[in-house]
């Protein structure tokens, strides 16, 4: 996120310098290609002795393996505190703008511009062994009996001022198993307004975004009705797709519902995967 754009609290300082150092250990303990390829070499000469292989070639494999298999372990609980270190530094991100959105005397518009940013760094769903795409990824839907965690953002339908009902960008408060009614906060909303809505009101914007080429059914199509946020501002509104992404960073081209339009649709408008959800109609 460009630095010139926002100023991030004191607290995400040692946070980000956390992630520097845990991202620089891991480049330090890859293994040295010169290892791999001993392990290489040693392998072709096991195939190629056969079923008498010298003992000494033996022993020395299973150290290298013995080795290489706890790097691996070591490398991958370098990775996974790097991830928990990511993940609380986007929510850092997100409170800040949730905070900067309720604060009257701050303008908006550069926030408007942080929340693409940070929709535009969405993690990646990236396959391991031709595994498919999980839900919520880009366009693929939650199971019907998905609940949204504390803190998670959505999209949810209710009534705001003047009685008038909207899909709104908000943050989960709490959820009731009881009355199946989620808790959320508008954070567009001046007062810190918080709404009570039922879970089917309520839809769970993406955890990753989707590779158009690796899984396009996790991709809305072409023509697709689809709700999606508006520029510049925190709601969601109907529109049809008018380009899908092609690449995993290029964000949809949607055409908004207006009346004043000759066609009834306006000229497409960007909007990141992030923001881009199933169409669901309510009176």
């Amino acid at each position: 996120m460009a630095e010139n754009n926002l100023k991030f609290p004191i607290k995400m300082e040692p946070r980000v310098a956390a992630l520097k150092s845990a991202l620089f250990e891991i480049q330090e303990n890859k293994t040295d290609p010169e290892e791999l390829a001993a392990i290489s070499r040693n392998e072709a000469e096991l195939s190629a002795a056969g079923k008498k292989p010298k003992q000494s070639i033996v022993k020395t494999q299973l150290a290298m393996y013995k080795k290489e298999l706890n790097n691996t372990k070591l490398e991958i609980e370098r990775l996974k505190r790097a991830l928990e270190l990511v993940s609380v530094i986007r929510k850092d991100c997100i409170d800040t703008i949730s905070s900067a959105l309720t604060d009257p005397s701050k303008e908006t518009p550069r926030e408007m511009v942080a929340l693409k940013e940070i929709a535009e760094t969405l993690p990646l769903w990236i396959a391991e062994n031709e595994e498919e795409a999980p839900r919520l990824c880009g366009a693929i839907q939650p199971h019907d009996d998905y609940v949204a965690k504390t803190g998670d953002m959505v999209a949810a339908f209710v009534t705001v001022k003047h009685r008038l009902n909207e899909w709104i960008l908000a943050e989960v408060v709490d959820y009731s198993l009881d009355t199946e009614e989620y808790k959320v906060q508008d954070i567009d909303e001046k007062q810190n307004s918080t709404y009570v809505a039922k879970r089917e009101k309520v839809i769970p914007l993406p955890s990753w975004r989707a590779n158009p080429i690796e899984n396009p059914n996790a991709i809305f199509s072409k023509g697709t009705e689809i709700l999606a946020l508006y520029e510049n501002t925190t709601c969601f509104y109907k529109g049809i797709v008018h380009e899908p992404p092609t690449t995993p960073i290029e964000p949809y081209q949607i055409s908004f519902e207006d009346s004043d339009c000759p066609s009834g649709f306006s000229s497409p408008t960007s909007v990141p995967q992030r923001y881009v959800l199933a169409y669901k109609k309510f009176d």
